[in-house]
Order: C-alpha cells, then structure tokens, then sequence
C-alpha cells in the first residue's frame, strides 16, 4: 500500500475515531447493538435488491442479443462493486471491471443498465433534496440542497438525451481524434441506439430501479423501526438524499472508512435526530457491504479456478 492510500485510510479512521470520542464507548456499544439487530434487516433488502438489479442487467443483455445466467450476473455485480468499495472511486473501477468479467461486447448494455440506475437513483435524490429543505426550513444549506437538486436534474437530462454528444465532438477533432475518445462515441451511439430500438426493455429497468430505491430508502426505516423512532416519509427521503451525498464525497476513501459513520452522524443531527441513530445506520450498512464484498470475492475465486481447470483439461485433450 503506498503513502497516498496509507494516509487517506488514516484520515478516514481519524474521523471514525472523532465521531467515538464524542460519543463515548458507552454509546458505542449500544449502537452496535443496535446495528446487529438491524443488520438482518439490511442483509435481506439488499439480497433483494441484487436479485432486481441483475433482472435489470440481464433485460438490457437480453434485449442486445447476449445471454448470461443469473448467478454469474449476481456474482459478477457483488464482486465489481465490492472491488469499488475497497477502492478510490469506486464507479471508475467497479463500472469497466463489470464489463471485463462479461466482455467488451456487453458494454453499451452494462451502460445503459447503469445509466437506468442512475436516472431512478436521481428521482429519489431530487425528491431527498425538496424533503430536506422543507424538514430543516430556511436552513443555511438551502442553497446548496437547491443546488445539488438542480445538478441531479442536469445529469438526468444528459442520461435521457435523444442525441448522443460525442460525435460532433469526434467530426470536429477530425485525425487528432484519441482512440479512447472514437471508442467511447462508438459505445454512446450503440447505448443510443439501444433506447431507441428497445423502449420496453428500458421503462421494465426503470420500474426495477424505482423498487430498488425504494428498497434502500426502506434500511432507513428499519434502523428507525429497531429504535422504535417515529417514522417520516419526508424525513426518510431527506436522509437517504444525505447518505447519497456522503458517499459521493466519501467516494476517495477506500470502504469509505470513517465518512459514512461521521456523514451519517451529521445528517441525523441535522435534521434534529440523535448522532447514535446515524452511526447505527452507518455500521449495519458497513457490515453489510462487507458481507457482499466477501461473498463477491469468493464468486471471483470460484471462477477463476473453473476458468484454470476447464484450459488445463481442454489442454490436456
């Protein structure tokens, strides 16, 4: 591990240990009890929400011709996503890693599967953003809610874009074009394409990523439900607005160690809640990706050593 990761893992633990020190060890304790409890809970949502996540990612395979079962999409999903979790910027590595485990010719439909995602996770976002503005009320950071609000409207609206971008970009660089730039242009006109000749495969993973979101927002709940809080519609969306937020700025931290539990703290204060509640939240998600990191890990392993043993025997034949 080299100097760079060595002291962002210290700077993540740094803020892990701020956020105990306030709390004390007493608190500590209770809130992991309170995150094993709730931990189950997690497991299960996010067990479902893999399962529609992968019937999303094989419709878009499907609808390109590319047949995968869905236990290698299951697998090929945690491993890529517990490799970006353990990473710095987690999407640059998990994204191209889930293509490579397909190969290259599932990329537009892994991007676009992607892309759905995204599209469904913004809804929920603007909807967290509005939520929260109204839950803290002329609060200083309104201006910012706004602000994330409106960049999530912008982002949305380049995802659903009828014409792809690149192209005029390529004709007017003409021969001093870069490779990776002509290859990327090919990927966004067949995602193009793909919107247009398949708008029943796209609204099915849309539907899919709403119940996802749906499905995250309800950890929330649960966390509220072991701790026998009263629960809040506007409030949930708030707070799942923030832990969005705080993974995109935890995102430079391998495991995000030390951001979540002090973002999600913060946020829970924010909107009048008390810190322990955040920090429960944080831990039992923490576990759980752990979990989905070493389930995806061993399916890597697995595969890796059926892939050696099928060449030797095809070699030996």
């Amino acid at each position: 591990m080299n100097k760079k990761n060595v002291a962002i893992m210290t700077t993540g633990l740094g803020l892990f240990a701020f956020v105990t020190a306030n709390m004390g060890w007493g608190g500590m304790i209770q809130e992991l009890k309170a995150a094993w409890i709730a931990l189950p809970l997690l497991v299960g949502l996010s067990v479902l929400r893999l399962w529609l996540q992968t019937m999303s990612w094989s419709c878009a395979l499907k609808a390109a011709g590319i047949n995968a079962g869905a236990g290698e999409l299951m697998g090929a999903r945690a491993s890529s996503h517990g490799m970006g979790y353990l990473s710095v910027l987690g999407p640059a590595v998990s994204e191209p890693m889930r293509i490579s485990l397909l190969g290259e010719h599932s990329a537009a439909a892994t991007l676009i599967d992607t892309g759905v995602y995204w599209f469904s996770s913004g809804i929920f976002g603007i909807g967290g953003c509005l939520c929260a503005i109204g839950c803290m009320g002329g609060h200083r950071h309104t201006a910012s809610l706004i602000g994330l609000a409106v960049t999530m409207v912008i982002g949305m609206a380049v995802i659903a874009g009828s014409k792809p971008m690149l192209p005029a970009l390529v004709r007017r660089l003409g021969s001093h074009v870069p490779t990776w730039l002509r290859r990327g242009e090919e990927v966004e006109v067949k995602i193009h394409n793909f919107k247009r000749e398949h708008p029943g495969a796209v609204r099915s993973m849309f539907w899919l990523g709403i119940v996802c979101q749906v499905l995250i927002a309800a950890e929330v709940v649960a966390i509220f439900w072991c701790q026998r809080m009263p629960i809040h519609a506007g409030v949930i969306l708030a707070l799942e607005a923030a832990s969005r937020v705080v993974k995109a700025m935890g995102g430079w931290v391998p495991a995000r160690i030390g951001m979540d539990e002090s973002g999600m703290s913060a946020a829970f204060v924010a909107f009048g809640l008390p810190s322990a509640s955040g920090l429960a939240l944080a831990l039992a998600r923490r576990v759980r990706d752990l979990l989905e990191v070493v389930v995806g890990f061993a399916w890597l392993a697995w595969r890796s050593r059926a892939q050696n043993a099928s060449r030797t025997f095809a070699q030996g034949n």
